[in-house]
């Protein structure tokens, strides 16, 4: 189809809306919009926290609703884009500069309490990482991440809070955690831990729809991080059926921070439930179950 437009049209569509400029330049050859680029998944669909929009955020009346920003930092694959028009599968459409910046000035830091660290659901919050720097991330139903709507106003890439991220999903969604040292370095889980107020032995983490239980031990010799399953299973091995203890003589002394806990006759020891199991001093006469003198 040819299109020709006079010079008084022209004029007429230049005082238009924003939509009808971006058609003209469009028609004009203008605009020339790159491919669409896919983007990670990430799906919830309930209510969050909105930030208030500050004076220094200029004059700008027609951004988007905040149902709209809650749909795209729910569920990014709800959204595609070509230059800077935005898409959503409903059919509505908007320019990434009707995407509001998110007001950081209230959001908080998550901190653990009794020993439970939760993320929460679909709300804001912040990370300062160990220098003094803050890092704003978004739970949705899955766990915490990057603010999409941010990504697509774009906001630089944050190694150190996608880190941040992956260490707690990873902790809170992962069947198992024995590969976490091919992940984390030892010295950084316990400084992830530490700085959101872990202490040793069992915690959970709530995030999105999901709670889990793990525990967090002091032993140098193994993961720091431990399931709750793992954690049951050796117990019940010291505790209840011996299996682990067999080759120790009966009255053999061990110990967990300091305190001593004497092998019965059925080769099991009596301790708690929650202590650090796994930094156990053994026998000193002893090496890996065999009697040395």
């Amino acid at each position: 189809m040819n299109v020709r437009m006079t010079n008084l049209l022209l004029a007429h569509k230049m005082s238009s809306t924003n939509q009808e400029k971006q058609l003209i330049n469009i028609l004009l050859g203008k605009n020339s919009a790159p491919k669409k680029r896919d983007v990670f998944v990430r799906s919830s669909n309930t209510d969050t926290y909105f930030c208030n929009y500050t004076a220094n955020m200029g004059k700008k009346t027609n951004y988007i609703s905040k149902d709209i920003l809650t749909l795209i930092n729910n569920n990014n694959s709800c959204v595609q884009w070509e230059g800077n028009v935005c898409f959503l599968r409903d059919g509505r459409t908007f320019t990434m500069d009707q995407i509001p910046p998110i007001d950081t000035s209230g959001l908080k830091e998550i901190k653990a309490e009794n020993n439970c660290i939760d993320f929460g659901k679909n709300q804001y919050f912040k990370y300062v990482s160990g220098d003094g720097k803050e890092h704003y991330l978004y739970t949705n139903d899955h766990g915490p991440g990057s603010i999409f709507s941010e990504f697509l106003r774009g906001e630089p890439y944050d190694r150190t809070m996608e880190r941040y991220s992956m260490f707690w999903n990873y902790i809170g969604t992962a069947k198992d955690t024995v590969y976490i040292s091919e992940r984390f370095p030892f010295s950084e889980v316990e400084a992830y831990l530490e700085e959101a107020g872990i202490q040793p032995g069992f915690f959970t983490v709530k995030m999105g729809d999901t709670e889990t239980t793990r525990f967090y031990t002091t032993c140098k010799y193994t993961n720091p991080v431990i399931t709750q399953e793992r954690y049951d299973v050796k117990y019940e091995s010291l505790t209840k059926n011996g299996g682990i203890l067999c080759t120790y003589e009966p009255g053999s002394v061990f110990k967990i921070k300091g305190k001593e806990y004497v092998l019965s006759e059925n080769h099991t020891l009596d301790i708690p439930y929650g202590e650090d199991i796994y930094d156990m001093e053994y026998p000193s006469n002893y090496r890996y179950g065999v009697k040395i003198d």
